[in-house]
């Protein structure tokens, strides 16, 4: 049950993450209307933020990710702890 739990998590986030940074959000629109600009040096630089503004969008995207991974993993750690705890009371209870 532990282990269905984060990966549903991380599915779910995954999914989210891809839909939101599919969107671009309004402050992007005037990059975009720049990407078609009759100057190059204008072109090139709104091209330039463009690619920033997706590398950015992506590892955050990245990073929400593991941060849901390490959740899991973490919930993984508890519940190992508490079996570990569980025989050991388990083997002190038979002696």
């Amino acid at each position: 049950m532990t282990v269905r739990t984060p990966l549903f998590s991380l599915t779910l986030l995954l999914a989210s993450t891809l839909a939101f940074t599919s969107c671009q959000s309004g402050a992007d629109a005037p990059v975009a209307a720049d990407l078609n600009s009759a100057n190059p040096a204008v072109a090139a630089q709104a091209q330039k933020v463009q690619e920033l503004i997706s590398q950015v969008d992506r590892q955050k995207a990245i990073i929400e990710t593991e941060k849901t991974k390490l959740t899991g993993i973490e919930q993984q750690l508890e519940g190992a702890r508490q079996n570990l705890e569980g025989i050991k009371k388990e083997v002190q209870a038979t002696k």
